[in-house]
């Protein structure tokens, strides 16, 4: 069965206006970012007062030996702080007791919701192609490289180096340790994901990668063909060919590829970055959401996801890693796609509309308070969810 599987993968795909070419597919590989610009931009008026959330404090590749964290609890740095594996901090003594950085990137690449236990029972996405649309990617990073069967690359402005973006939802999604589907097959596409004009969202690059999708899609075979599209980015009528892309989604979507954007999710966290993923208590709303709005938490109908305190694949090493502190609704797209992905593994003829209909039946329900207000809130449940999907 293994080298059947090799062999389909190195099957040449006659794609029309290109020459044959073979998956993996990589049309380039984007250098590391370079963040020497960062932290003299960023940090040069020094540490700055105590931050408190929903706050943070970016230090990602900065050398902050210097600066003085000790009037912080452990939970208090934890929360707010953004670093990464090449992040410099104090001593001991000039940091927390308790505060272990190297624990914590540890214990943040878990995905988190028992998840893991899913993947053990060899629930992990494998032999499903799923797709993601994003800024440009570092190709060869540990955590996806192996998964990363296509990378194609549309961008207006070219940067040179890798994007942050890129880098933490390919591991969200796919990644082998921080990933929800750490063994689906990964195709990427860089369209220009990032235009405006008139002071307006331009949607048609990523109609046209959309489009792209389907194209690739009719030459591969019928059990590679990809199942599920991740975009980190929302979508209005407002938006410079709003319908264009509208088309190009639903004609995806009708022929059974489910496409998520940020208009379909929403997020409930745990409360701080040191608690257990798995076993931790799921109540920190979204940070960027004024307290009065608390009480209609429930009243969403999207699929809620974990976003903050994410530890992903960073962008400017292939083995570093970064904590985010604050993750908005783009680290949960990826989330809820390699959560489909899951879900196709079981359920071959999955749609779209059975997985939100499943995600609705296996919510778990959680009465929360933050900061002295009292809320509903649904969360996604992925071990409920899968054996839902397996009936």
């Amino acid at each position: 069965m293994k080298n059947k599987i090799i062999l389909c993968w190195m099957l040449c795909l006659a794609l029309p206006g290109w020459s044959a070419v073979t998956l993996p597919y990589i049309e380039n590989s984007p250098a590391p970012a370079n963040f020497s610009w960062f932290c003299p931009e960023k940090l040069a008026k020094g540490q700055p007062e105590k931050v408190v959330p929903p706050a943070e404090l970016d230090v990602r590749s900065c050398d902050v030996s210097s600066w003085d964290f000790s009037g912080y609890t452990k939970d208090e740095l934890a929360d707010v702080l953004t670093f990464d594996s090449k992040t410099v901090l104090p001593s001991k003594n000039k940091l927390p007791k308790g505060f272990n950085a190297k624990k914590i990137l540890k214990n943040g690449k878990n995905p988190g919701l028992h998840l893991h236990k899913l993947h053990k029972q060899g629930i992990t996405g494998k032999g499903v192609s799923v797709a993601i649309l994003d800024q440009n990617l570092l190709t060869t990073h540990q955590e996806y490289a192996k998964n990363l069967v296509w990378y194609e690359e549309n961008i207006w402005w070219k940067p040179a180096d890798s994007s942050m973006h890129g880098a933490a939802v390919a591991s969200i999604l796919a990644g082998k340790t921080v990933g929800v589907a750490p063994q689906a097959n990964l195709f990427y596409f860089a369209p220009e994901f990032g235009r405006s004009s008139e002071d307006r969202y331009d949607a048609a690059p990523n109609a046209r990668a959309l489009r792209r999708i389907a194209q690739v899609n009719k030459q591969l075979p019928a059990e590679q063909k990809i199942r599920v599209v991740s975009i980190s980015r929302g979508f209005t009528p407002d938006d410079l060919d709003a319908k264009e892309f509208a088309a190009a989604k639903k004609a995806l979507e009708d022929d059974g590829i489910a496409v998520f954007t940020t208009q379909d999710v929403f997020t409930l966290n745990r409360t701080h970055s040191r608690d257990n993923p798995d076993k931790a208590d799921y109540c920190r709303p979204a940070y960027w959401l004024k307290k009065e709005k608390l009480p209609s938490y429930a009243a969403f109908q999207d699929v809620f996801a974990p976003t903050d305190f994410r530890v992903v694949a960073a962008p400017n090493g292939h083995g570093d890693y970064v904590h985010y502190a604050n993750g908005g609704l783009s680290w949960a797209v990826p989330y809820v796609a390699g959560l489909y992905a899951l879900g196709v593994q079981v359920r071959p003829g999955l749609t779209k509309a059975e997985f939100l209909q499943a995600v609705a039946a296996t919510n778990d329900t959680r009465q929360c308070t933050f900061q002295g207000q009292a809320f509903t809130s649904k969360l996604v449940n992925p071990q409920k969810l899968i054996k839902f999907l397996q009936k």
